[in-house]
């Protein structure tokens, strides 16, 4: 993926319009989805690269002007050239001009906009042909318009005329837009197509045919079209492409997916991303295939959120669940299809933490682990006394070729007496300060000890959170104990993929979903939590 793009809107979107020739794309989906968030957020990645014009019903909505600063100079001056249009059209029909031509601050602007854009060096035009069938209908009645009542209006409060002397001066300035900017591509969008039928009392599918065949197939410009609803109609057939945008819900949970469900000419290689909408922007959700680096950054030690609750090693995470409360256990739940490395990002982050306060870490990995690579990442990142004197991992198997100061192992028969706390302070003697921590894989518990361990344990888990210290506890779903874990948990999290993209959530507190975003602190283990709202 190239920089830059990640966060923001697809790839596919950009290299669609970026491809040879023009290009028409529906924006669809109810109220409150982001499709003009979308729209605008497309002009902004490619304003480098195609000069734009933006066509909204909306653009006196003080909000988006907040959202996107640029907006409110660019709704001006196309409010300019929208009355210069009218200006031209009516001079041309003397008997109906308006008084003040000459004294109108208004139009003398837009003249002067529109001399500009008929200065240009361009020798090519767009085509016209479809434009000039439609307005030549319109003016013979073979398409009657439905708003008969509002043709003899001058200018209506959003900008939009209505005049029996200019037919669709709208449109007719994208068209010179488009011109003037030739052999640049023109990036045309409309917001929304439905509000533009409404006004001019012209069919959105006849309005759409005619800047298809006119500007997209004709004269290579790029058009995105709004629309105010998320059915399957007709449309869908009319442009190159069309995305989707969907609010649902799940479990409590706002989700939001945009489908791409057609790009013509374009190889889409993902048609569904998870996106949130923050901060008044939209942000995909990427899949990308997230590892644990080799050698990652040294850990500094996080600052525990409050009195008598300790860090999850990870700042997000601590601002999202408040840390950890000392007595209490944590459970991790891991979803279907979650890469292990995700769930082993948040243990090294939690364990690196601990150990860099010279806490106590007890440690029977959910997966299997190579004591390799385990030994020279924490060592990395937590430092070498650190490991050796206050991390004990558990396993019940020696290791044949090689020997680690971190390895206790177990005799693997009575779950009781191998986390007997008297035994796991022994081994723990080096660490200089409680509150201690025990992360236990409940999957491998089970597959050790059998699928009761739970009560088995419940003498660890009780001594645990009588002393102040924590249990981290890790299950899938398919764990036999997952359900008795949920009922003990004063933090219960879950960690899942969505559409293949990995999301955390908290079933205990309830919150909402979030994105680990990665970009930041790849080599620091460190993700981002980024809420879907």
């Amino acid at each position: 993926m190239k920089e830059g793009y990640r966060g923001r809107t697809p790839v596919e979107l950009i290299n669609f319009f970026r491809s040879s020739g023009g290009h028409s794309l529906l924006i669809k989906g109810d109220a409150g989805t982001g499709k003009t968030t979308l729209a605008l957020q497309l002009i902004e990645e490619l304003s480098n690269e195609q000069p734009d014009y933006y066509l909204s019903t909306r653009v006196s909505d003080e909000a988006l002007f907040r959202q996107f600063p640029w907006l409110e100079e660019k709704a001006k001056r196309n409010d300019v050239l929208r009355a210069g249009k009218t200006f031209l059209s009516k001079t041309k029909q003397p008997s109906r001009a308006p008084k003040d031509i000459q004294t109108d601050p208004q139009l003398k602007a837009a003249k002067d906009l529109l001399r500009a854009l008929g200065k240009s060096d361009n020798k090519r035009s767009v085509v016209r042909s479809e434009l000039l069938k439609l307005e030549g209908q319109i003016e013979t009645g073979e398409i009657e318009r439905d708003d008969k009542d509002t043709l003899s209006k001058e200018m209506t409060d959003d900008g939009l005329v209505m005049d029996i002397g200019v037919i669709l001066p709208e449109l007719e300035l994208a068209y010179d837009m488009a011109e003037a900017n030739l052999p640049t591509k023109t990036f045309v969008v409309l917001d929304s197509i439905d509000a533009l039928s409404e006004h001019y009392g012209v069919s959105a599918q006849r309005i759409m045919t005619t800047l298809q065949k006119d500007l997209v197939e004709q004269s290579s410009t790029n058009i995105t079209y709004v629309m105010e609803t998320a059915d399957k109609n007709v449309f869908d057939y009319l442009g190159d492409g069309v995305v989707r945008l969907y609010n649902n819900s799940m479990d409590g949970r706002r989700v939001r997916e945009l489908v791409i469900e057609k790009l013509r000419g374009q190889m889409v290689e993902r048609w569904k991303y998870p996106f949130t909408l923050i901060d008044g922007r939209l942000r995909v959700f990427e899949n990308y295939w997230f590892t644990i680096p080799d050698e990652p950054d040294k850990h500094t030690a996080i600052t525990d959120p409050g009195a008598n609750r300790l860090s999850f090693g990870n700042e997000s995470m601590d601002l999202v669940f408040g840390g950890i409360k000392r007595g209490t256990v944590v459970l991790l739940e891991v979803g279907d299809d979650v890469p292990q490395e995700y769930v082993r990002a948040i243990e090294y982050g939690l364990v690196s933490d601990f150990l860099s306060k010279k806490r106590g870490v007890i440690w029977f990995p959910l997966f299997a682990v190579n004591y390799d690579t385990l030994d020279k990442q924490m060592r990395k990142m937590a430092g070498k006394d650190a490991v050796m004197g206050c991390m004990r991992v558990l396993d019940h198997e020696t290791p044949s070729d090689k020997s680690y100061d971190f390895l206790t192992v177990i005799e693997g028969s009575d779950a009781s007496q191998d986390l007997r706390m008297n035994s796991l302070r022994f081994m723990l003697s080096k660490a200089a300060v409680e509150p201690y921590i025990s992360l236990l894989g409940f999957d491998s518990l089970e597959a050790l000890y059998g699928e009761d361990v739970l009560p088995k344990i419940n003498v660890h888990l009780e001594g645990m959170k009588r002393s102040g210290n924590v249990v981290f506890a890790e299950a899938t779903s398919s764990s036999k104990s997952l359900k008795q874990l949920a009922h003990q948990a004063h933090i219960h999290m879950k960690i899942e993929s969505l559409s293949g993209t990995v999301m955390l959530c908290g079933q205990k507190p309830h919150t909402p979903y979030y994105y680990l975003d990665f970009e930041q602190a790849k080599e620091k283990l460190a993700p981002s939590l980024i809420a879907m709202v």
